[in-house]
């Protein structure tokens, strides 16, 4: 039997023990994401609420599934400048969608291809109740015993989210394209 760990992401990953057909990870994310506009570049932090990743295995161990939801909350995304932060939050109308949702919910096929580490990972994400698919490009993958961290990096498009960011004095205008770059760790829970 072959014992192998896996990932999941927003957002996740897992490993699959010889005997379990399903493990949970708890997990913590740190992501950032940075902008362009004719002014200058921005960027930003935030951290998402702490989440669970499940990962089903086939009688052998092999991991076969990965399940996961990862939230952020559009309040506490934090640019470092009061303004900026405020012009957004009415952009992502925090008041009516104060939630960002990532859900990974997808075959361990679409993640690794044989004995590599993973590379990529399909998240369904929505924005002001509209959702998309994404997919995250990971990177960094380490493992060691029941932890495993990794780097997921992905672009987001402002006109695909439904955000509209009005222009400042008519000249300076936000980009479209935002890159979002999370860095997730996972720990095995005991069974």
């Amino acid at each position: 039997m072959k014992n192998s760990l896996c990932l999941l992401g927003l957002f996740c990953l897992t490993a699959g023990a010889a005997l379990a057909d399903t493990s949970r990870w708890s997990g913590t994310s740190q992501i950032s994401f940075d902008g362009t506009s004719t002014l200058h570049d921005w960027g930003g932090k935030v951290e998402a609420r702490p989440f669970v990743t499940t990962v089903s295995t086939d009688k052998e161990g092999n991991p076969t599934k990965v399940v996961a939801t990862v939230t952020v909350d559009v309040a506490k995304m934090d640019t470092a400048e009061a303004k900026r932060d405020e012009n957004m939050r009415k952009a992502m109308q925090a008041t009516a969608h104060p939630l960002i949702t990532g859900v990974i919910d997808t075959p361990f096929s679409a993640i690794r291809q044989g004995e590599a580490a993973p590379s990529t990972l399909p998240i369904n994400l929505t924005i002001l109740g509209k959702t998309q698919t994404v997919t995250g490009k990971i990177s960094q993958w380490k493992q060691q015993g029941d932890k495993a961290s990794f780097d997921l990096d992905f672009d987001l498009s402002l006109k695909t989210s439904g955000i509209k960011v009005p222009s400042v004095l008519l000249l300076i205008r936000v980009g479209d394209t935002v890159k979002v770059h999370a860095v997730v760790n996972l720990k095995r829970n005991p069974s």
